[in-house]
């Protein structure tokens, strides 16, 4: 009887009634409570009536532990306790209050034997049998046996006991497993799913976890394919539940989820934990907890390709090389394949395109660009281009007629579903981007859409303003060019060559000019300047001072006196006119040599480069133009000979390098130094690309030279 129940309650009174009548008239059974206190649970008697009395009386009186009553004391002691004779008197020297004691009296208590309830090395109560009225008193015999009995009851009491703390811990604990957002799902070691909560069956697509436990494991092989990070198929038990019963602790692991009927993804953040044998350590079950962190790893996802892709875009002006790369980076880590359209003023659309096949991106550059998209096709290119609004196509149904080329050299590629939105820059859509999701079962979210907006509007950013950068390098250079004379006159007896290398990322105009003009019957005018600036404002100032300049040696004015008229027509600029530097350098060339005369206005002196390669500065300082009234010049002659090289050149030349170690008239005349073994031309070409080598690849000011060398007879 004791083992046939493990609910407390009752194996309590199958206890108590065991007693009745064959040992007991009255058998009442007291535990202690978690508080310690003393509570009547059960009690049998051959009369209901006692019974009753005594479970009222032990209600409205509990017994004080810390008193007299017998079962109080084998409690404290943990002894039995034989009570042959019990008279009034006595039972009122235990008795809680006077209406304890008169039902004691009442009801003839004569005789008791109390045992403790001990299990485990535990007092858990006590066990009380009673004769009432005339019975036999107890004896030895009867406490030895009532001993027994209350040894065999404790431990039967107190495996109930633990049935149901266990039971209520397993209740609260699938409460608390029921409402946290992680999944969990218990396996055993072959391979059963044994528990399962409601998050677990909405993440496996059952309605409730007795749904998800029937047939688990073909139900989710069947509905899902998971892939590790490198996009890799992926048994998740073989890579943790099997380690984790062959004795090892499998890491952490991310899982990336699709759904093949709905194509949705989900990443998965998995971890598994063993539940081992209490003694020998054996794991009996894996518990599997399945952690959804697919907002998380999207966000992660958009914001790395986001800064590799803005990096990407910014890294070049050349926006096809740059959405080339991009498109690279797109696939397959945000989709099966990329296609961007870009769209000129004509309306022709260009393609650029991406696939993690290459065999794949081949052959669709190569069809796309043949069979441009149409108007009303499923993809809505056209239309994403002239609303600026996303499309999305979740099945990319079959062509309506086979003259819809480009819709078929997309599901050629094997192509279920599209996403296309624009690329947007300023002014409005310049384009569209089109994600590709192919034969993998995954199917664009929200969140796709959302990301691939994003990248539309960065990359329609640096698409327009790479092409305005284009568009502005190109009017740059154009009006450079304007600035500058288209060729240099063919001189008799002598040549002439320059070299001009704009400074800057964007190639802004410049202030520096050169030109060559006929003085005069016979003779030559050599001229180089540079204008403070760039831009806008620097250009108009070298076409003043260039066209002033050419005016004055036309109208037979001296150098002196072309120095000073277009000092005044720098004066009558408004306020705040660019500042300008002038060498001129006349030439008259009389039969196998030249009479130079050197003139200069703020800017750096020539260098007269002998036939032994020895450079000299040659010419008088003179005031910069622009500012100080009046100006302060002078002419100085030189002597030009067969075999020597004159060069005429700006201070970026000398200026070029770093602040402590810039190239300086001293490494110009290193430069200078070769002259006699190389062409003119080659001499120019020769100190241009050591400047530039020698200021890392750019410089901080433009680049002027011209040089002279008389022919030899």
């Amino acid at each position: 009887m004791l083992s046939s129940s493990l609910d407390l309650p009752t194996t309590m009174e199958h206890v108590a009634q065991l007693t009745v009548p064959r040992l007991a008239d009255l058998c009442v059974i007291d535990t202690l409570d978690e508080s310690g206190l003393i509570r009547g649970v059960a009690c049998a008697a051959e009369d209901e009536d006692v019974a009753r009395a005594v479970r009222r009386m032990r209600a409205r009186h509990p017994l004080d532990q810390a008193g007299t009553h017998p079962v109080a004391r084998v409690i404290a002691s943990g002894e039995p306790l034989l009570l042959a004779e019990m008279t009034s008197p006595m039972l009122r020297t235990f008795a809680q209050c006077d209406e304890h004691a008169q039902l004691m009296i009442d009801h003839a208590y004569r005789s008791a034997v109390v045992a403790p309830l001990l299990a485990r090395e535990r007092t858990l109560g006590a066990i009380s049998v009673l004769r009432l009225g005339g019975g036999m008193p107890y004896g030895k015999e009867d406490l030895d046996l009532v001993y027994e009995l209350a040894r065999r009851a404790a431990l039967a009491i107190d495996n109930a006991r633990l049935f149901g703390d266990l039971e209520r811990v397993e209740r609260r604990l699938e409460a608390i497993l029921a409402t946290v957002a992680e999944a969990i799902t218990v396996t055993d070691e072959h391979g059963r799913m044994v528990f399962a909560n409601q998050a677990a069956a909405n993440l496996f697509g059952a309605r409730t976890p007795t749904e998800l436990l029937r047939d688990a494991a073909w139900e989710i092989r069947e509905r899902f394919v998971f892939l590790d990070e490198q996009g890799h198929e992926l048994d998740i038990a073989r890579a943790t539940e099997s380690q984790l019963f062959a004795g090892e602790q499998p890491p952490p692991l991310l899982v990336r989820g699709l759904d093949r009927a709905s194509g949705e993804e989900r990443w998965l953040a998995v971890r598994c934990s063993p539940i081992t044998e209490p003694l020998g350590g054996h794991a009996q079950y894996a518990v599997n907890v399945f952690e959804d962190i697919t907002e998380i790893k999207r966000t992660q996802i958009a914001e790395s390709f986001m800064g590799e892709a803005s990096g990407v875009l910014a890294s070049s002006m050349d926006y096809r090389a740059s959405l080339r790369r991009i498109a690279e980076l797109a696939t397959p880590q945000v989709a099966d394949g990329f296609v961007a359209y870009l769209a000129d003023d004509r309306g022709a659309v260009e393609v650029v395109v991406a696939h993690r096949a290459q065999t794949d991106t081949r052959a669709l550059t190569q069809q796309l660009s043949l069979c441009p998209p149409q108007v009303g096709e499923p993809n809505g290119v056209l239309e994403v281009i002239a609303t600026g609004k996303p499309h999305v196509c979740t099945e990319l149904a079959p062509a309506a007629d086979d003259r819809d080329e480009h819709l078929r050299a997309l599901r050629a590629i094997g192509t279920r579903s599209v996403v296309t939105v624009p690329m947007a820059g300023a002014t409005g859509a310049i384009g569209a981007i089109t994600l590709l999701y192919c034969d993998s079962p995954r199917r664009p979210s929200s969140a796709d859409v959302s990301f691939a907006g994003r990248l539309g509007r960065r990359a329609g950013t640096a698409v327009e303003n790479a092409r305005l950068y284009t568009e502005r390098m190109r009017i740059a250079n154009t009006l450079q060019e304007a600035l500058l004379p288209e060729s240099l006159p063919q001189l008799p007896d002598a040549e002439v060559h320059a070299r001009y290398s704009a400074a800057g990322a964007l190639n802004e105009v410049g202030g520096d000019f050169y030109d060559v003009i006929e003085y005069s019957e016979g003779s030559w005018m050599l001229v180089i300047g540079d204008v403070c600036g760039k831009g806008p404002r620097a250009a108009g100032v070298t076409a003043l001072a260039r066209h002033t300049l050419r005016a004055a040696a036309m109208s037979d004015q001296t150098p002196r006196q072309m120095l000073n008229t277009l000092h005044q027509a720098l004066r009558r600029q408004p306020s705040g006119a660019d500042l300008c530097t002038v060498c001129l350098v006349s030439l008259a060339l009389t039969g196998g040599q030249a009479r130079l005369t050197v003139t200069l206005a703020g800017h750096p002196r020539p260098l007269l480069v002998s036939a032994d390669g020895k450079a000299e500065a040659i010419g008088r300082p003179g005031t910069l133009l622009g500012i100080i009234t009046p100006i302060v010049v002078e002419e100085c002659e030189h002597e030009l000979l067969a075999g020597q090289t004159l060069l005429l050149y700006t201070d970026g030349v000398t200026d070029a390098g770093q602040s402590q170690a810039k190239l300086g008239e001293r490494g110009l005349r290193q430069l200078a130094s070769l002259a006699p073994r190389l062409t003119l031309e080659g001499l120019l070409r020769h100190i241009e690309q050591s400047v530039l080598a020698h200021a890392g690849g750019s410089t901080r000011d433009d680049i002027a030279l011209l040089a002279l060398r008389l022919r030899k007879r």
